[in-house]
């Protein structure tokens, strides 16, 4: 709400005439104005009261949270969703949460796409499941997502399998203001299929969009964007009982920077990787897990998932998973 501009489209009673009187007057978003006396309003806008008041409990409504019995929501976030992955689900305690924000964190080359869309795989092969998937690299493969459904004694037959595949909506957007955009329009219930529950959103990913912003003067904006991607994915989370999974890059610190003051602050991994997008983010997911990849002389890489950072689970556990051209076990 706070970085949302006031605009025409939001409500019929705000006319440009009426925005540009509430303009002149520093309210520019939905949260100064709806912050503001019915009387200080009235002043500025001309509007009779009863207006104002409508205008005001549209904009709480349409992008305040709203209230929900714990009891409701407990039962609702009871089932985890089953990543497909038998060590995962076991690291999470069952699998992803309904409600709950991850974040896969990684350097190059840790399978922290192909463990996505493994992911997105076994959640739709329920009938009644369906997931989101956000692009921003186009790295996205529906070939690889056909060998992961029809992989081992978990083969599906060719009908469910084609069934399977349009229960994952795809979509490649390559700018920050689109994604924060699209996270709205479906918290709002729009890109939905009828016949099916959204289980889960995956964006991969992240810093390939804010990374347009590396030479900006001003952080300004970037972090605005950022500041309503959270807001708009907490909301769409918990209204929804959606289960969202956040890619992003585990950046090494560079040589000359750690004895700053703003990055000696930064919350490391044990192996020295702190996440991208800066240290404002680092709080925003609920659970960030690390993937790594380590290469031992004379046989496999072997792939590790650790839980970084969690407000339900243990830090520092971890587990093994194994990458294969049918995804990952």
């Amino acid at each position: 709400m706070a970085a949302t501009q006031l605009t025409v489209d939001l409500h019929p009673l705000l006319s440009e005439y009426v925005i540009k009187k509430l303009q002149k007057n520093r309210l520019t978003t939905v949260y100064s104005f709806v912050k503001v006396e019915v009387e200080q309003l009235l002043k500025i806008t001309n509007l009779p009261a009863e207006s104002i008041v409508l205008v005001k409990n549209h904009l709480i409504n349409h992008f305040a949270g709203r209230y929900q019995k714990a009891l409701s929501y407990t039962l609702q976030s009871a089932s985890p969703l089953n990543t497909g992955v038998v060590s995962l689900d076991a690291l999470l305690q069952g699998g992803l949460l309904p409600g709950h924000i991850y974040e896969l964190c990684g350097e190059c080359g840790t399978g922290k796409t192909l463990l996505s869309m493994t992911i997105a795989s076994n959640v739709v092969r329920h009938p009644g499941n369906s997931a989101y998937f956000i692009d921003t690299k186009c790295d996205f493969s529906g070939r690889k997502i056909q060998q992961i459904l029809d992989r081992g004694d978990r083969r599906l037959p060719e009908q469910e399998l084609g069934h399977a595949m349009t229960r994952i909506r795809v979509e490649r957007i390559f700018a920050p203001e689109l994604l924060v955009q699209t996270v709205e329009e479906i918290a709002a219930g729009k890109h939905l299929q009828e016949d099916t529950s959204l289980r889960l959103l995956i964006i991969d990913s992240l810093p390939s969009l804010w990374y347009l912003y590396q030479d900006a003067k001003s952080s300004v904006e970037p972090l605005g964007l950022l500041t309503k991607l959270i807001c708009s994915l907490r909301k769409l989370a918990a209204q929804h009982a959606i289960a969202v999974v956040l890619i992003n890059l585990a950046v090494r610190m560079v040589e000359g920077l750690a004895s700053s003051t703003a990055e000696s602050k930064r919350k490391l991994c044990p192996n020295g990787n702190y996440p991208a997008l800066g240290r404002y983010w680092e709080s925003a997911p609920g659970t960030r897990l690390l993937l790594e990849r380590q290469v031992h002389p004379g046989s496999f890489a072997r792939y590790t998932v650790q839980v970084w950072k969690s407000n339900y689970l243990r830090s520092g556990e971890r587990t093994n998973i194994r990458m294969t051209d049918s995804g990952v076990s």
